[in-house]
């Protein structure tokens, strides 16, 4: 473990502000970044339908049959059980809309 420093609530201002309350250094905020070897795949594979819109191929990708096995390497690592994650995605169409959104809209505008 890291060394440890100890403050009081109204004395993190400054630097002191990048510890938390037990005295270890915070973590990264916000969802973990998708594995760029994953994303590279996704956008090719989205990218191969030039016929349809980017979204609307993205749809038709998370309908593959090898889908789960994708999803099942992006979420190894967060918390929780991951076969939890993909039925979800499979069956909330907001979830792949989030997706979408937050990770490959981007690489498409």
């Amino acid at each position: 473990m890291g060394k440890r420093i100890r403050y009081k609530y109204k004395d993190r201002k400054g630097i002191a502000s990048l510890f938390n309350s037990k005295g270890y250094p915070r973590g990264k905020k916000g969802q973990p970044k998708i594995n760029q070897d994953i994303l590279i795949g996704l956008i090719t594979k989205i990218k191969m339908n030039k016929k349809i819109t980017p979204y609307k191929a993205w749809i038709k990708t998370t309908e593959d049959k090898n889908f789960p096995w994708i999803l099942k390497q992006h979420y190894k690592n967060k918390k929780g059980n991951a076969d939890w994650w993909i039925t979800r995605f499979q069956t909330n169409p907001d979830t792949k809309k989030n997706f979408w959104r937050n990770h490959l809209q981007a690489h498409f505008n």
